[in-house]
C-alpha cells in the first residue's frame, strides 16, 4: 500500500471509532475499534501485530540529528512532536480517564529522557522547542512513548460502556496544574480537556491529535530527508 492509502485506511478507522462510541453501549466494539487505530499511530512495539505503524514509517529510516532540526521556517522539530503527542496521551489518559499517576511521574522519565521540561510543550514557542530539540534524548522518548502506549491500551481495554459518557473530574483536571503537567500558557489545552468526556478524550488526544501531528512530521521529513 502507498502512505495515501495507509493514511486514508488510518482516517477511516478513526471514523469507525466515532461510530463506535455514538453507541457506547457496545464496549467491546470500542475497545476493538479504538485499539485497531491507536495501534497503527504507535510503534509496533506497542502492537506488533499491527498492519502498518505510521510512527515506525515516519522514524525509524532517520538519524537522531533528523529529528531534532527545525527546518528553516518551521515551528516544530519531530522530537518535539513526538514529545508532545506522548506527553499529552499520558496527562490525558492517566491523569483525566483513569485518575492514577502519569507513566512519566512514576517511570522517573524526565531523567531517562533528559527532557529540560516536564510539561506537554503547550503554549511554548520555539526556543522551548529547540532547547528540547537538542537535549531530549531521542531513544529514551520513544521508549517513553511505547510505555504510554502500553499503558493507554490496558486502560481502554478495562472501560466499561458507562465510563465513556463519564466526564472529566474537577480533581484529575486539577491535577494537572499541580504537577506542572501543562503551564499556564496552555491553559486553553486544559479548558478543552474540562469539557470532555472519556469518549471525547479517546476521539481526540490519543487517535486524531495523533493524526494531525504526525502528518506535520511527515511534511517535515520531506524537508530535511
Amino acid at each position: 500500500m502507498t502512505l495515501q492509502e495507509h493514511l486514508t485506511a488510518v482516517n477511516s478507522l478513526h471514523k469507525n471509532l466515532r461510530e463506535a462510541l455514538t453507541n457506547c453501549n457496545d464496549e467491546q466494539k470500542v475497545v476493538d475499534c479504538f485499539i485497531a487505530l491507536h495501534s497503527q499511530l504507535h510503534s509496533k512495539r506497542v502492537s506488533p501485530h499491527t498492519p502498518w505503524s505510521y510512527e515506525d514509517w515516519l522514524l525509524d529510516d532517520l538519524t537522531k540529528a533528523q529529528i531534532r532540526a527545525v527546518p528553516e521556517g518551521q515551528e516544530h522539530s519531530i522530537a518535539w512532536i513526538i514529545w508532545h503527542l506522548t506527553r499529552i496521551e499520558d496527562v490525558t489518559m492517566n491523569l483525566l480517564v483513569a485518575g492514577r499517576d502519569q507513566v512519566f511521574e512514576a517511570g522517573d522519565w524526565q531523567e531517562k529522557t533528559a527532557s529540560p521540561i516536564k510539561h506537554t510543550g503547550n503554549g511554548t514557542g520555539l526556543d522551548t522547542v529547540k532547547t528540547l530539540s537538542a537535549a531530549v534524548d531521542i531513544v529514551a522518548l520513544r521508549a517513553y512513548r511505547v510505555a504510554v502506549g502500553l499503558a493507554t491500551q490496558a486502560l481502554v481495554q478495562s472501560l466499561t460502556a458507562e465510563d465513556f459518557n463519564r466526564k472529566v473530574s474537577p480533581d484529575h483536571i486539577q491535577r494537572i496544574c499541580i504537577e506542572g503537567a501543562v503551564i499556564s500558557e496552555g491553559q486553553e489545552a486544559i479548558d478543552y480537556w474540562s469539557r470532555r468526556d472519556v469518549a471525547g478524550l479517546l476521539l481526540m488526544p490519543p487517535t486524531r491529535h495523533t493524526i494531525v501531528h504526525w502528518n506535520e512530521a511527515e511534511q517535515l521529513k520531506r524537508l530535511i530527508s
